[in-house]
């Protein structure tokens, strides 16, 4: 049975055995939960154990042990010491008393459970522990338990929060709880392009996409009216935002203060064909409506990257209209 369930935790994704095991080898077992225990056979002086509460540490540890005296892994004395010897709590009493500590500990601590830090406080710690200790996203994961990946979405979601914090002009409307926007955006890769999100700097580099993603955040003033932000709902609303920012006309619609974030919404839809019947057709018809939409001024006074694009234009149609049938 123990074999089962020891395999059971090993190869079911959802424990995360492997975090929990690197966490353990890098700093040693940190005993800030007691393990809960009860009596389960042997003998007197060998008395066994069955595992109430904290089968995922012991399943670590055991695996940990079992490499090391394998030969699989190399420990410490200080981290072997910490492993060997764990200490634990043991129910006792009567066997309905016994049951019902276990349901209420299991009540306690997966139903109520124990309250978590918020998502931007996670993200502060992560971006402390890799600025003042460690320097590289790998070590800070093993230390916490999380995945490389997960840490480096969150320090960048702070960072990015942080610039917001710094800008003249919008930092005193950052607030901690604006992080998830900052988290999704990051996540997003079209939203991470379409700021210019650098790796190097940790920054937003496109001032005109990061000023309006800061406007998406904030109160927007229309006449006398003061309107909540654009954005409310940074899970749902930040993943459709990249179906946004590469589309020129809903990015313009997303900008004007009078119109809604549902408003663009609506306005990206129109522009995606739901499959490939009439693609062509739906193509050419966003293009003329594109070309309809600068002023006469525009057309007549263009600037080089407008007679850049043309140009492009230009060669394509002249290419397409050489085996394309216009009669």
């Amino acid at each position: 049975m123990q074999d089962r369930a020891l395999n059971y935790l090993k190869d079911t994704v959802g424990f995360d055995l492997g975090a929990l095991r690197d966490s353990i080898l890098s700093n040693g077992f940190v005993p800030f939960e007691q393990i809960v225990v009860e009596r389960y056979g042997g003998t007197e002086d060998l008395p066994t154990y069955l595992v109430i509460e904290g089968n995922r540490r012991a399943a670590a540890l055991k695996t940990i042990l079992s490499d090391y005296q394998g030969g699989a892994l190399d420990l410490t004395p200080e981290k072997l010491e910490t492993i060997q010897t764990v200490s634990a709590i043991e129910i006792l009493g009567t066997d309905a008393e016994r049951l019902n500590y276990q349901k209420t500990l299991m009540a306690i601590r997966h139903v109520a459970g124990i309250r978590e830090w918020g998502p931007y406080q996670q993200a502060r710690l992560v971006v402390e522990m890799y600025d003042l200790e460690e320097g590289a996203f790998g070590p800070v994961a093993k230390r916490i338990g999380i995945g490389p990946r997960e840490v480096a979405r969150r320090y960048r979601a702070s960072k990015a929060l942080e610039q917001m914090e710094k800008d003249e002009e919008f930092g005193d409307r950052a607030e901690p709880r604006l992080y998830a926007f900052f988290h999704e955006a990051v996540s997003q890769p079209k939203v991470r392009d379409w700021l210019k999100f650098s790796d190097a700097t940790y920054t937003a580099e496109d001032a005109d996409s990061r000023r309006l993603f800061y406007e998406l955040l904030s109160p927007r003033p229309t006449g006398e009216v003061m309107l909540p932000p654009k954005l409310q709902n940074a899970t749902q609303q930040v993943r459709q935002l990249k179906d946004i920012v590469d589309k020129p006309i809903p990015l313009k619609v997303l900008a004007d203060p009078e119109r809604s974030f549902e408003d663009a919404v609506r306005a990206a839809d129109a522009e995606t064909p739901q499959d490939e019947t009439g693609v062509l057709a739906h193509a050419l018809g966003v293009a003329l409506h594109a070309l309809l939409q600068p002023s006469i001024d525009a057309w007549l006074t263009p600037d080089e990257a407008a007679l850049t694009t043309w140009r492009s234009l230009v060669g394509v149609v002249d290419k397409v209209r050489k085996f394309m049938p216009v009669e």
